[in-house]
């Protein structure tokens, strides 16, 4: 479809403002101006126009400059604005966040429902958190889901979860019967990829591990004990590969024909949330595997979340006894391991920011007349409707 240009630009320019603010946290009108080399005149009109809104607030007077003159006011993101609703469902369980248009927490839940369908796992989820919704003032501006599998982020559908044995399932057309909100759903590893791009200054090139314990794997002997995602980050983005296939992991011992993701004996992979031996061998499988990953890719960090990796020292010293060379090519390529394991919620709290990081983000022209992309004039508009 035909560009429109001068909104284009609007919403280029609009974009640009409101991300240098997010990300700087405050900031003064000269500041943004020097900063994006735009004119004070054009600074002026958008911050007046995102302060009229409602996306920025004023705030206290900063210190002048030696040349002295008129105090700037200082500007931020209004967190009454809007809240973003982050999801991590897994077959086992579900995570839950809402977060502030700033980035701010206001509320989380884990939980379970037992095994039960995707959608309906999806439904209960989202109406847990719509139901702690009612007791937060701002507007809702989209719905974001963490999935394990392969998915297309553009359509919103899950092209195919091994884990919910789905193929080809439309999730924003199936949540668009009954909610009218914005929804999007991406990889659970990229989620958090998307998290640590913010968090873990993840702004060149780096990946993210996300592994999980699988416990239901004692009551049913076709769920694999253990599992993890990777998430690429190249540039400061996350990269989904040709077919958003990039960072399904398949370890260098994997073999065509089996279900899971290395060529270990699955009573080894079933026992590794309490035998540390076992949690051993499958620590030296990914990461011999991750050797020639990193050394391709040029990887300023590697983020490791998840239970796993939650005993850092011993971590490191099965990594010293078994993958030495894992070790040693960190030190070659200077690229720092960083442990984030604490936090159980990071697919979710990434779903969420992965929102943010899309209203934020200045678009390109690949991305204009993509009415499933988020931008500012029509989040302002719906938001400002819901308020009403």
């Amino acid at each position: 479809m035909p560009v429109d240009n001068n909104l284009f630009q609007k919403n280029a320019n609009t974009s640009l403002v409101a991300r240098i603010i997010w990300q700087r946290k405050s900031i003064s009108r000269a500041e943004i101006a020097r900063e994006l080399n735009l004119y004070r005149s054009t600074v002026t009109n958008i911050t007046s126009y995102l302060i009229k809104s409602g996306v920025v607030q004023e705030g206290r007077l900063l210190e002048s400059t030696q040349q002295g003159g008129r105090k700037a006011v200082e500007l931020s993101i209004n967190p009454d604005f809007g809240c973003v609703l982050g999801f991590d469902i897994q077959p086992s369980h579900y995570r839950a966040v809402i977060l502030s248009v700033d980035g701010t927490e206001l509320w989380r839940e884990t939980g379970s429902f037992g095994f039960i369908p995707i959608t309906d796992m999806i439904k209960k989820a989202l109406d847990r958190a719509l139901e702690a919704h009612n007791n937060i003032k701002s507007p809702i501006i989209a719905l974001s889901f963490a999935l394990p599998g392969i998915v297309d982020d553009t359509y919103g559908r899950i092209v195919t979860s091994f884990p919910f044995g789905v193929a080809d399932l439309d999730i924003r057309a199936f949540l668009s019967k009954e909610y009218d909100y914005p929804v999007y759903i991406e990889n659970d590893a990229n989620t958090a990829a998307w998290l640590d791009i913010l968090k873990n200054h993840a702004w060149g090139n780096a990946v993210s591990v996300v592994a999980d314990f699988h416990e239901e794997s004692r009551m049913d002997e076709n769920i694999i004990g253990i599992g993890a995602g990777i998430g690429l980050i190249f540039s400061g983005k996350v990269y989904r590969g040709s077919h958003n296939a990039a960072g399904e992991f398949k370890s260098v011992t994997w073999r065509e024909g089996l279900n899971n993701q290395s060529g270990l004996d699955v009573e080894v992979l079933k026992k590794t949330v309490d035998d540390k031996a076992c949690l051993a061998q499958w620590i030296e499988d990914s990461f011999r595997s991750f050797i020639p990953m990193l050394s391709v890719i040029d990887a300023e960090k590697i983020i490791l979340h998840g239970r796993p990796f939650s005993d850092r020292q011993w971590v490191l010293e099965t990594l010293q006894e078994r993958v030495p060379s894992f070790l040693g090519l960190l030190n070659e390529y200077k690229c720092s391991m960083v442990f984030d394991s604490q936090d159980e919620c990071v697919s979710a709290i990434g779903a969420a920011m992965m929102c943010l990081h899309n209203l934020f983000s200045v678009p390109d022209l690949d991305s204009a007349g993509q009415d499933w992309r988020l931008n500012w004039i029509e989040t302002i508009d719906t938001l400002q409707k819901q308020k009403q």
